[in-house]
């Protein structure tokens, strides 16, 4: 072709060629003749425009057939022309994108498998009318959204929200508060509170997967690879658990900002100087600030999360001098985004309280580093433009930059360090464990075959950042994440959104290897997406074979991490019986307080008296109870704090102590141990899996025999779940008088060397201390 009008015919043709064909042109403009590997596009296109005759070849190496007809060509876009402000202030210049039938039905679709795979535990959140949350940890912010709620009036009653003490207002007040407002949104008082929490660990995956495919199509400009990357986030198993239906953490809360973030950072990435006027990209900057903002008041770690937007900023600098760009262009929006970030986190902690400020200004520490790292990288560009001394200038100022900041805030460096101690410490909590852990294959069992197919991707991410800048931010977002994952798999989830868009990538490159589909082409811009179009019965067929061999581990790991997570249903049992009897007797709260595993305390105390703030008590006592020689010994103790004790089949504890004789005897005499006064067993689950007792004063049992006799009490005792005979034995004093504290009710047999008689001993003595004549 050697004329405007052919290339233009070919455009019109394929609009998806116009990327490629400008890429093309900006590597012929500074070499006459070129290779294909150096052009970054892909070799459909390239192909695409050599069988056209656009590109022509010489000898072994290719070049322009016309680049002035080239040139002008793409400068008659019509998408490049920018369109002012109407004087009525609408964004005349603004389209929202455009989504065909197809591409709507297939997302949605895609977004309903998101939803279904984390609502699968519908049965064991929804039990005999009860709200049974998943975990232990969110019985405590269901315990502040219930308080808050009850101070509350409407949803513009933000006072109620002082009610929050500081571990609320310096840990997750956002999500506190968002969870209250929609609480008193729905109406309904308390009982709505239950279902809030357990449906928006949902609805928070569904947003994170909206923007999954947002970000994918917009680093590809490939339709399927968003689709693609939907999918394999819906079963990526440690995102899966953490967003299950009833499991409201605070994880699913952070999910959806940091996807925001790294959606906006990469529309953002692409802005050239014509794009600095468009309102598309200072909406992006608006979402990174809000985005930013939301991430900081989330939750007290966010500088941990926020510190990839450093990065990420960092990596599209780079990037930008080794493209011989000024990095400030896109730079601008972005620093804009953060201050607008800056700003409302210092207003949630001046005018409301929220965090301390080292977490709330936070975004500010970002936004000088963000801003020191583009004027460096703005005076390379201007000096030398060569990315290697960028990198070197990089390389020296971090370690300086830290050393300034421990010198001048020696607390926040202490923070620092503690806060990185609790990620890497080894504690009997299983997401400190790091991915690669050899005890417990979390890389596969928490991301199934996911990174596999995903790491090529991301390898070429790297690469493809140098020449493309919208690849810098998804690729410094997954290798920083990916990195902190192996340190600790609690970031798993946040690792999850950016780690799906490559695995979509990989996922359609590897359906294109086996000529299922058209070869993947990342150099289309979301303006100009080719539609989507329905596959054959064959294809479908094909891919959905393809998808179930890669997602196969995840498939089978999500219900069962899902269902480490849901309460067992003999925890649920022993409480709701405890529960029921405390209600009967009408306890209040701590005579009716739960001591049980600290890892299932608040769920306990949640159904039991309402109490589930805290579990400390239950992990500084518990284990220590149970390994101790006596149970009894712990009644005064216990007086006035503890009324129930749950056990666990699963404790490891030797012979010898409380925890062994209280089940395997019920705390009855053996030959080798006093029977027990003051811990009578009301209910055994049908496996025997939870036994719990009330702790009680025990009734008196008293009476007269031969002086200095042995007295032996016993009686048939029957609970729910079990049978057995409960026995205690005392000596009488020197006038023949005997007393024994019996913790169960019943008749009784009292037996002496000369007679025997019996003593019936109701409930209410048991549990009032009361005497009892034998």
């Amino acid at each position: 072709m050697s004329d405007e009008g052919d290339v233009n015919a070919l455009l019109d043709e394929r609009p998806d060629l116009r990327d490629a064909l400008d890429t093309v042109l900006d590597v012929d403009e500074k070499q006459d003749t070129w290779a294909f590997d150096n052009v970054p596009i892909d070799s459909g296109p390239f192909g695409e425009l050599v069988a056209s005759g656009v590109v022509e070849s010489v000898d072994d190496e290719y070049r322009l057939a016309n680049p002035d007809a080239t040139a002008a060509a793409l400068s008659d876009d019509p998408a490049d022309e920018k369109e002012p402000l109407d004087f009525d202030g609408t964004l005349s210049g603004f389209e929202w994108p455009t989504l065909d039938r197809t591409t709507i039905l297939t997302l949605t679709a895609a977004l309903t498998v998101v939803a279904l795979v984390r609502a699968h535990p519908l049965q064991s959140v929804y039990r005999d009318g009860n709200v049974v949350l998943s975990g232990n940890d969110p019985y405590y912010y269901r315990y502040w959204v219930e308080r808050v709620l009850a101070e509350s009036q409407s949803v513009f009653s933000l006072d109620a929200l002082a009610a929050l003490p500081d571990g609320v207002t310096k840990g997750e007040p956002l999500l506190v508060a968002t969870l209250w407002w929609l609480s008193e949104l729905f109406g309904n008082g308390a009982a709505v509170v239950g279902d809030v929490m357990a449906w928006y660990p949902v609805l928070t995956a569904v947003i994170t997967a909206i923007f999954v495919y947002l970000l994918a199509v917009t680093v590809t400009g490939d339709r399927r690879v968003g689709l693609a990357a939907v999918l394999l986030f819906a079963i990526i198993p440690g995102h899966a658990m953490r967003t299950s239906l009833g499991f409201a953490d605070h994880h699913a809360f952070d999910y959806p900002w940091l996807a925001a973030t790294a959606y906006a950072l990469t529309v953002l990435a692409g802005t050239d100087q014509d794009k600095l006027t468009t309102p598309k990209t200072w909406l992006a900057s608006v979402v990174l600030g809000i985005a930013v903002a939301g991430q900081t008041l989330a939750w007290e770690s966010a500088p941990l999360l926020i510190a990839a937007v450093g990065l990420a900023v960092a990596a599209l600098a780079l990037a930008a001098v080794d493209r011989s760009e000024s990095p400030l262009v896109p730079g601008a929006p972005i620093l804009t985004g953060l201050t607008i970030a800056t700003g409302l986190a210092a207003v949630g902690h001046v005018v409301v309280g929220w965090h301390t400020p080292r977490v709330a200004f936070s975004p500010a520490l970002v936004f000088g580093g963000v801003a020191l790292a583009l004027l460096v990288a703005e005076a390379v560009h201007r000096a030398t433009d060569d990315a290697r001394h960028l990198l070197a200038m990089d390389a020296v100022l971090a370690p300086v930059g830290l050393l300034v900041f421990r010198e001048a805030r020696p607390e926040d460096w202490d923070a620092l360090l503690r806060g990185a101690g609790r990620i890497t410490a080894e504690r009997n909590i299983a997401e400190t464990v790091g991915l690669f852990d050899p005890d417990t294959l979390g890389v596969l069992l928490l991301l199934g075959f996911t990174l596999v197919i995903a790491i090529p991707a991301m390898v070429v991410g790297i690469q493809r950042a140098r020449t493309a800048p919208k690849w810098a931010v998804p690729t410094a977002y997954v290798w920083y994440f990916f990195a902190l994952s192996t340190l600790s798999v609690r970031f798993v989830g946040e690792l999850a959104p950016v780690l799906a868009v490559f695995a979509g990538i990989g996922f359609v490159r590897l359906a294109a290897w086996i000529d299922a589909v058209e070869a993947l082409s990342v150099d289309a811009t979301r303006e100009a997406l080719p539609p989507l179009t329905v596959p054959d019965r064959r294809t479908i067929g094909t891919l959905a074979l393809i998808f179930l061999l890669v997602g196969s581990l995840g498939i089978v790991q999500v219900p069962v991490k899902t269902g480490q997570l849901t309460v067992e249903d003999s925890t649920y049992q022993s409480a709701a019986h405890v529960a029921n009897h405390s209600a009967q007797l009408n306890e209040s709260y701590p005579d009716n307080y739960v001591l049980s595993q600290w890892g299932r305390n608040r769920v306990y105390n949640y159904f039991v008296n309402g109490e589930s703030e805290s579990y400390s008590y239950a992990r500084q006592t518990y284990a220590e109870f149970l390994g101790s020689p006596n149970a009894d010994e712990w009644y005064s103790r216990f007086d006035g704090r503890v009324g129930y004790v749950v056990l666990s089949e699963d404790i490891n504890t030797t012979g010898g102590t409380a925890y062994a004789h209280l089940t395997d005897h019920y705390g009855s005499r053996t030959a080798d141990r006093d029977g027990l006064a003051h811990f009578q067993p009301l209910y055994v689950t049908a496996g025997g899996e939870k036994l719990t007792y009330q702790v009680v004063p025990g009734a008196n049992l008293t009476g007269q025999v031969a002086p200095n006799e042995t007295v032996t009490v016993r009686t048939n005792v029957t609970v729910p779940g079990a049978s057995f005979t409960y026995e205690r034995q005392t000596t009488a004093d020197a006038t023949g008088a005997y007393n024994v504290r019996v913790a169960n009710p019943g008749t009784y047999t009292i037996e002496t060397a000369n007679e025997t008689r019996e003593a019936t001993v109701q409930a209410g003595a048991v549990r009032n201390g009361t005497a009892v004549q034998g």
